[in-house]
C-alpha cells in the first residue's frame, strides 16, 4: 500500500488530490461561519448553498463530457488553476467579503470544478496497475476523509486567528500546489474517437453507454439513490444529536469527529485487503454493512441515554463506507467504455447532486423528534437497499462493452 503513496504518478495525483481537498474542507468550514457571522441571516446561508449546489445540478453531466474530451491530467491541472482564479473574489473588499462576492465565487468554484471528479476517476486506471485498481481506489477514499478531518479544523483555527483572507489565500495556494504536483503525473488521453463530436453529441454518446449496458445502468441509478439519503442525513444530523440524543454542540462535535476518524480508519483497512474480495462484493458487503449500521447508531437512542455507543457505531461504519466506495467506483472503471468513462462519472455525479438536493428538500418537512427519526432512519434505510439492490451486480462481466463510437 505504502508504494503507491511515495512515488510514481498516482502518487502525484493522490497527494495532489489530498492538498486540494484539505483546501476545499478548510473554505467551506470557514465561510458559511464568516457569511452566518455577518449577517445573520440564514437566507445569506442558503443562497452560498444553492450557489455552490445548483451547477452540479444543472450541468454536472457536462463535467464527464470535458473530462472525455481532453487528457485527463491537463482537465485536472486547468481544473485547479481555475478554481484558484474563482477564489479572487472573496478577496475584494478591505474586511470580510460582501455577499454578492460569496455568492460568485461559490458558483465559479463549482463550475470549474465540475470535471475534476469524472477526469480523476477516469485517468487513475491507466496509473496502476488493474489488480491494483480497488486498493487505489480505496485510497483515494482514504484521501477524502483525511482532507475531511484536516480542513474543517485547520479553517476554523484560521478564521478565528487570522480571519477570512487567510483561509482564501491558503486555499488559493492548495490549488495552485495541486496544480504543480500534477505536472508529473501522465496526460491520459482517452481513447480517440473515430470523429469530431459535439457537445451534445458527445453527451448523448455517455447517456447511450449507459443505457445499453444493464450494470452501468444499475451502477449509476445506485449513486443518485444512495445520494438521496445523504441529502437526508446532513442538515438532520444536528437536530438528531439535540433532539433525539440530547446532546449538545460537544456531543455533535465528537460524532462528526467519529465518522471522520472511522472514514480515516476504514479506507486503511479497505486499500489493506481490497484486492481480496471482488468489487461488486465490496459493493454489496459495503452497501448492507453501512445501512446497518446507520441505523444502530440513529435507534440506540431509544435504548440507551449514554452517547458513547452511537458514538462507537459511528466510527465502525467507516469501513462499509469505504468498501462500499471503492467497490462502487472500481465496477465504474471496469465495466465503461474507456472513451466514455468520464461520462459515465459525470452522470453519476449529475444524479449525485440532484439526489442529495431533493433529500436536502425533504428533510425540512421534519419535525420533532419523532420526525426527525423518522427521516434519518430513511437515510440508513436507503443506504441498506442500494446494498442489497447491488447483489444483482455479483455475476457483472469482468469488462464493460466495446468503446462508444
Amino acid at each position: 500500500m505504502l508504494p503507491l503513496l511515495l512515488r510514481g504518478p498516482f502518487a502525484r495525483l493522490w497527494w495532489a488530490g489530498l492538498i486540494s481537498m484539505t483546501g476545499n474542507w478548510l473554505l467551506w468550514a470557514a465561510l458559511p461561519a464568516q457569511v452566518y457571522l455577518d449577517t445573520r441571516s440564514v437566507p445569506a446561508a442558503t443562497l452560498m448553498f444553492l450557489a455552490g449546489t445548483l451547477p452540479r445540478v444543472l450541468l454536472g453531466a457536462l463535467g464527464g463530457v470535458l473530462a472525455d474530451r481532453w487528457p485527463r491530467q491537463r482537465v485536472l491541472l486547468i481544473s485547479n488553476l481555475l478554481a484558484a482564479l474563482a477564489l479572487l473574489p472573496l478577496l475584494t473588499g478591505g474586511g470580510a467579503p460582501p455577499l454578492w462576492a460569496v455568492l460568485l465565487s461559490s458558483a465559479l468554484l463549482a463550475l470549474v470544478t465540475l470535471p475534476a471528479g469524472p477526469a480523476e476517476n477516469a485517468l487513475l486506471p491507466t496509473l496502476v496497475p488493474g489488480a491494483e485498481l480497488p486498493r487505489a481506489n480505496a485510497l483515494n477514499a482514504l484521501n477524502n476523509n483525511l482532507a475531511r478531518l484536516l480542513g474543517p479544523a485547520l479553517g476554523g483555527a484560521l478564521l478565528a486567528a487570522l480571519g477570512l483572507r487567510a483561509v482564501v489565500l491558503v486555499d488559493l495556494l492548495t490549488f495552485v500546489g495541486a496544480a504543480a504536483l500534477l505536472l508529473g503525473v501522465p496526460l491520459g488521453r482517452a481513447a480517440p474517437h473515430p470523429r469530431p463530436e459535439g457537445g451534445q453529441e458527445a453527451f448523448r454518446a455517455g447517456v447511450r453507454a449507459v443505457r445499453t449496458s444493464p450494470p452501468l445502468r444499475l451502477l449509476v441509478g445506485l449513486a443518485g439513490f444512495a445520494a438521496l439519503g445523504e441529502g437526508l442525513f446532513g442538515p438532520l444530523l444536528a437536530p438528531f444529536v439535540a433532539e433525539v440524543m440530547k446532546g449538545g454542540a460537544q456531543t455533535y462535535g465528537l460524532l462528526l469527529s467519529a465518522q471522520a476518524v472511522g472514514g480515516l480508519l476504514g479506507g486503511v483497512l479497505v486499500a489493506r485487503w481490497a484486492d481480496r474480495l471482488p468489487p461488486a462484493g465490496l459493493l454489496v458487503a459495503g452497501g448492507i454493512g453501512l445501512g446497518l449500521g446507520d441505523l444502530a447508531v440513529f435507534l440506540l437512542p431509544l435504548v440507551t441515554s449514554a452517547h458513547w455507543p452511537p458514538l462507537l457505531v459511528m466510527a465502525l461504519v467507516g469501513l462499509p463506507a469505504a468498501a462500499s466506495g471503492a467497490g462502487w467506483t472500481t465496477l465504474v472503471q471496469r465495466l465503461s467504455p474507456e472513451a466514455a468513462l468520464g461520462r459515465v462519472f459525470g452522470l453519476a455525479g449529475h444524479l449525485m447532486a440532484a439526489g442529495v438536493l431533493l433529500g436536502t428538500g425533504l428533510a425540512s418537512f421534519a419535525r420533532g423528534p419523532g420526525g426527525i427519526l423518522v427521516f434519518v432512519c430513511a437515510h440508513g434505510v436507503i443506504q441498506l437497499l442500494a446494498g442489497l439492490w447491488a447483489l444483482r451486480l455479483l455475476g457483472a462481466p469482468a469488462r464493460g462493452p466495446a468503446p462508444v463510437s
